[in-house]
């Protein structure tokens, strides 16, 4: 093994042993916390130089990485509309695990975006803001987790990523806030998300990220943090 990939192999060490530190550390600073797993499969294909589309799977694990959380499914397509802006829209069907029902509620997600981007040196800024809806099928009782049929989130995501010179590997950090609308009792301003990671480029077609988000839910009687590691592979053509 040349010194090249010993570098690389030694970063991507040091970087995942970091983030399942910080992964286990985090739930001690809030009593009502938990930490999950995010697993994902992604798939781009460029159907011209402006159009693209975009499908993808994810696993999601709950209560310290021991039960089922979610089951998702995507299908999304985009459009460049310059050299900065991008518009896109999208659905995912999401299968959500109840476990002390031992049952699957399922939910429908369509959603609206524009994203920008920047690039300076070796930085690149982002923004992200995604219009989103979501049916519920469920035939749980008023006062469950879902106390509507539908409800609307405006979502805002700030980023910033740097490319490492010599390296196929990007690092990335990002915030993102969540609002309801139409949301009725429920507070407008409700969740934010923090994100810490890395892309690592495999070649032109294959390429890996990890990373580990805190989101944490506001203006609650019981705040409430989730400590997630995410690991995901995408596939690019």
């Amino acid at each position: 093994m040349n010194f090249f990939a010993q570098t690389i192999l030694l970063s991507i060490r040091k970087y995942l042993f970091a983030v399942l530190l910080l992964a286990n550390v985090s739930p001690l600073l809030a009593q009502n916390s938990d930490r999950g797993l995010w697993t994902s499969i992604d798939v781009e294909k460029k159907l011209s130089k402006k159009w693209e589309l975009g499908a993808g799977a994810e696993y999601r694990w709950k209560d310290n990485i021991s039960a089922t959380d979610q089951i998702r499914g995507s299908l999304d397509i985009s459009r460049k509309m310059g050299k900065y802006v991008k518009l896109g829209a999208g659905y995912v069907l999401i299968a959500d695990k109840k476990v002390k029902r031992d049952i699957f509620e399922y939910r429908n997600r369509f959603f609206m975006q524009a994203t920008g981007s920047y690039k300076y040196a070796r930085f690149t800024a982002s923004w992200r803001t995604r219009m989103q809806l979501t049916l519920m099928e469920t035939d749980a009782p008023r006062g469950d987790i879902f106390e509507d049929d539908y409800k609307w989130v405006w979502r805002n995501r700030f980023g910033l990523k740097y490319d490492i010179k010599g390296l196929p590997l990007t690092p990335y950090a990002n915030i993102e806030l969540f609002h309801h609308f139409f949301s009725g009792s429920d507070p407008g301003y409700f969740k934010n998300r923090f994100s810490i990671g890395a892309e690592y480029k495999i070649n032109k077609r294959h390429s890996l990220e990890v990373g580990y988000k805190l989101d944490t839910e506001i203006d609650v009687k019981k705040k409430y943090k989730n400590n997630v590691v995410k690991i995901g592979y995408m596939y690019s053509f």
